[in-house]
């Protein structure tokens, strides 16, 4: 049996209306705070999503939620990114 699809399922820039994180997000030893955008995403036939964080460099941390609903509430409470302001792939 091979490894399930990964698939990105929302994404949304963030920008000046924003906050920053709320949380601490770690790279190794580095504290990480210029994310730039966040993304939502999962593996095809398995529960949960992650809420991952892009830097300005293109790296980032994850954050794992057990529904979609949980995520967006991460975000939101994190970064004040409104449900609106998401792009969804279907």
């Amino acid at each position: 049996m091979g490894t399930p699809d990964w698939k990105i399922v929302g994404s949304v820039e963030l920008g000046p209306q924003h906050s920053q994180s709320k949380t601490r997000h770690r790279i190794g030893a580095r504290d990480v705070f210029d994310f730039k955008r966040l993304e939502l995403g999962n593996y095809a036939g398995e529960q949960g999503y992650y809420l991952l964080h892009i830097c300005s460099d293109d790296t980032g941390t994850d954050t794992w939620h057990q529904t979609l609903d949980d995520a967006l509430h991460q975000a939101e409470w994190e970064f004040g990114v409104r449900r609106d302001e998401w792009r969804m792939v279907e």
